[in-house]
């Protein structure tokens, strides 16, 4: 066990596609697993909260309300670490197929879209 104080990253990744940018259909079993590896390949493991969570927000490009259910995450990491958490979520935006990803760092959210092309 680490013996600095961590920051707790509570995040969420849709069950589908962004139906704007994509097909809105399921994510395959890789690109879960994907995420999965990411997470404990960088920063040792993660926990995922049971059952899916209904959200919804307002879409600045289509200008209508969007709602999907999410797989909640929790990674505990080194505050030097955010930063490879962002990029993470980055390449996670391009893989999931999503205009960004809903990230909480000890309550301060942020929304990381994909890399600039």
């Amino acid at each position: 066990m680490p013996r600095i104080p961590l920051d707790e990253c509570v995040f969420y990744i849709p069950k589908w596609r962004d139906k704007d940018l994509s097909d809105g259909e399921l994510h395959s079993i890789e690109v879960w697993e994907w995420l999965d590896d990411r997470l404990y390949d960088e920063f040792g493991g993660m926990t995922i909260a049971p059952g899916w969570h209904k959200g919804f927000w307002h879409d600045p490009d289509t200008h209508e309300r969007s709602t999907d259910l999410s797989a909640k995450y929790t990674v505990a990491i080194s505050p030097r670490r955010i930063r490879t958490l962002t990029a993470v979520f980055s390449e996670a935006c391009e893989r999931f197929q999503q205009k960004a990803i809903y990230l909480s760092v000890r309550g301060r959210v942020e929304f990381i879209g994909p890399k600039p092309k």
